[in-house]
C-alpha cells in the first residue's frame, strides 16, 4: 500500500483493499471528487484514463492512497525521481488493471503546502476532529509536557508547540506551529507561522516557515 507523505485523511481503507484483491488489479487508487483536480476517468471500477491522455475526460482526484503490486515496480526507471502518473497512464494503454475506488466519506487533507498545513490544525482545533486511529486520549497537545513556555507568552487561535520548545517572555502567538525543539524570542509576535525543528524565530513574522 502506497501514501503520500504530503496528505492526511481518516477513510476507511477496506474496500479499497477489498477491491484490489477481488479484481486482481495491478494497482488500485483511491478517488475522491475535490475541486483540487479530476484528472482520473473511472469506468465500472477501472481507471480508463490520466490527465485526457486517451480522450477520456475525467471526474476524480487522486486521494493520494494506493495498493500496488510488485511487479509496478519493474516499470520504473532506477535511481531517478520521476512522477508515476506518467507510467501509470502508459500502462493503461498497455493493458494494465488500474483500478479505482471512490471515497468521497470522511476528511482528506492535501498538505503539500504551509498554508494547506495550518488549515489542517485549524480543522483540528475548530471541528475536534480526530482520526479513527488516533488511540492518545488527550490528542492533540497544545503544549508539550517538556516545553518551557514563560507565563507572560499569549496564544489564540490554533496553537501548538512540540517537545522541547522554549517560547519566552511576551511572545504574542497566533494560529502557529512550533516543532520539537522550536524557539521563539522574547516580544516576539507570529501570526501563521511555522517555526522548524531546532530553529529560532524573532521579531514580528507574519506567513513565514522559519
Amino acid at each position: 500500500m502506497g501514501y503520500r507523505a504530503d496528505m492526511l485523511t481518516d477513510i476507511d481503507l477496506h474496500s479499497l483493499i477489498d477491491e484490489h484483491f477481488r479484481t486482481g488489479n495491478d494497482v488500485t487508487l483511491a478517488l475522491r471528487e475535490t475541486s483540487l483536480a479530476s484528472g482520473i476517468a473511472l469506468e465500472n471500477g477501472r481507471v480508463v484514463d490520466i490527465n485526457n491522455r486517451y480522450g477520456r475526460v475525467g471526474k476524480y482526484d487522486f486521494a493520494n492512497v494506493s495498493i500496488w503490486n510488485s511487479g509496478i515496480f519493474e516499470r520504473i526507471p532506477s535511481g531517478r525521481k520521476i512522477s508515476f502518473v506518467p507510467i501509470l497512464g502508459e500502462w493503461i494503454g498497455e493493458g494494465g488493471k488500474i483500478g479505482g475506488v471512490v471515497h468521497n466519506e470522511g476528511i482528506w487533507f492535501n498538505i503539500g503546502s504551509p498554508a494547506e498545513y495550518l488549515r489542517v490544525h485549524r480543522t483540528i482545533a475548530e471541528r475536534r476532529w480526530k482520526p479513527h486511529y488516533v488511540t492518545m486520549e488527550d490528542w492533540p497537545v497544545s503544549i508539550a509536557g517538556d516545553a518551557m513556555v514563560d507565563g507572560t507568552a499569549r496564544f489564540s487561535g490554533f496553537c501548538s508547540i512540540g517537545p522541547g520548545c522554549h517560547i519566552a517572555a511576551d511572545t504574542v502567538l497566533e494560529d502557529t506551529i512550533v516543532w520539537a525543539g522550536g524557539e521563539v524570542a522574547s516580544r516576539s509576535c507570529l501570526r501563521n507561522c511555522v517555526v522548524r525543528t531546532g530553529k529560532k524565530a524573532a521579531g514580528i513574522l507574519a506567513d513565514a516557515v522559519v
